[in-house]
């Protein structure tokens, strides 16, 4: 008898089974996050709406930010939810133009609170003659909101986040610039794998994923992510995706 061979069907077994159970797992929670998001969308349109009192200006504007983070959010779930049901972790991106630009300040405008809250000025600078590129306008939204929430996170109080949208090469480039905790060589060469979050040095909350996503998501644009450290307590960190019609006349997709 191959005891050995046994035992690698056990595992594998063992191991197809956890596979299941985490897709299931995952599937029903994007599921279950699903129903109160479209219920917190379906009030917001309302309250703008007059449907309950007037509502300020001030209030309005909020609450416009909070609508468009709800819907961003329910994008999010419904393609994790294809994800999981079709493809086993792989998403099939879309071909449409997107301007890395007006991304860029889509995004800022939904943290400018949670940069306000630790008083952070955030300053934008377009120096890009070609901003658009061709791909998934929602994923790229995706790479941008997790550099731009790391770039508040980590950053030190009452300091200033750069980011800069511009050319390069064939390239549009993504970056931003923020003073917070120096990120050694060994650091750096693991900070966008599975799993791996320095949060917890940091005692900040983190679980290592959307850095791995984000790279992900860029390389099958055809593109780059990066990150800088100095010791003067100063990091970078970016991506550059191609000017060319890369997506526009081929099917990619991204396996998470």
């Amino acid at each position: 008898m191959d005891i050995s061979s046994d035992a690698a069907i056990c595992n594998a077994e063992d191991y197809e089974k956890i596979e299941r159970q985490r897709e299931s797992f995952v599937a029903s929670i994007s599921h279950d996050l699903k129903n109160p998001t479209i219920a917190q969308i379906r009030a917001l349109e309302l309250i703008l709406k007059g449907k309950f009192g007037r509502v300020l200006p001030q209030q309005r504007e909020i609450m416009e930010m909070v609508l468009d983070s709800c819907k961003y959010m329910n994008s999010m779930l419904c393609s994790l939810l294809y994800t999981y049901r079709n493809e086993k972790g792989t998403i099939k991106l879309n071909n449409e133009e997107v301007s890395i630009a007006d991304l860029t300040v889509e995004c800022v405008d939904e943290m400018i609170y949670m940069a306000k809250d630790k008083e952070i000025d955030i300053s934008v600078t377009n120096s890009a003659d070609k901003e658009i590129v061709h791909g998934d306008k929602v994923q790229l939204r995706r790479v941008i909101m997790n550099l731009l929430t790391n770039s508040i996170k980590y950053a030190f109080r009452q300091t200033k986040v750069f980011i800069n949208v511009y050319n390069e090469d064939n390239y549009t480039c993504f970056k931003f610039e923020n003073e917070s905790p120096y990120l050694s060589e060994e650091k750096r060469k693991k900070i966008f794998a599975r799993y791996v979050s320095f949060s917890q040095s940091d005692k900040i909350n983190g679980i290592g994923l959307g850095l791995y996503a984000s790279q992900k998501i860029v390389e099958a644009h055809g593109g780059e992510i990066f990150v800088e450290s100095y010791e003067e307590n100063k990091n970078v960190f970016g991506f550059k995706i191609p000017n060319d019609e890369y997506l526009k006349n081929s099917e990619r997709t991204v396996t998470f």
